[in-house]
């Protein structure tokens, strides 16, 4: 599979949302990831698993037969904040997806680099 890099964005602006000190539901995740768009919920589950594996978030998902069977979402480590900072402004984003549009693929630490050297240039840094 390919991770989607717009799903990764919205699964952290997800869960960082919750109000819930372990994060959200299942349901409660799904809920707020509609608003950005219909994703499949093997995307999605894929996408957790990544996130964890990346140490982005504490999250994990149960898989019975190769599928999903339970989503736990689980919350933002500090790493995931930290990558999220950098990509939560929505013109950061969109200038980030234009610059890395130019390459098949990019890896998530190249991403974060691309928004945080856009933000360091706004600020003069």
């Amino acid at each position: 599979m390919k991770l989607n890099h717009d799903l990764v964005r919205y699964v952290l602006l997800s869960i960082e949302e919750s109000k819930e000190m372990t994060g959200p539901s299942e349901k409660t995740l799904l809920t707020s990831i509609k608003k950005y768009g219909n994703f499949d919920w093997n995307d999605i589950a894929y996408t957790i698993d990544k996130l964890n594996e990346a140490n982005f978030i504490t999250g994990k998902v149960v898989w019975s037969n190769n599928h999903p069977s339970l989503i736990m979402p689980g919350n933002l480590t500090l790493e995931g904040h930290k990558f999220l900072d950098n990509i939560r402004d929505n013109k950061v984003w969109q200038n980030t997806k234009d610059i890395i549009s130019k390459f098949e693929n990019v890896s998530l630490n190249i991403i974060s680099s691309v928004a945080a050297n856009l933000i360091s240039s706004k600020l003069g840094l």
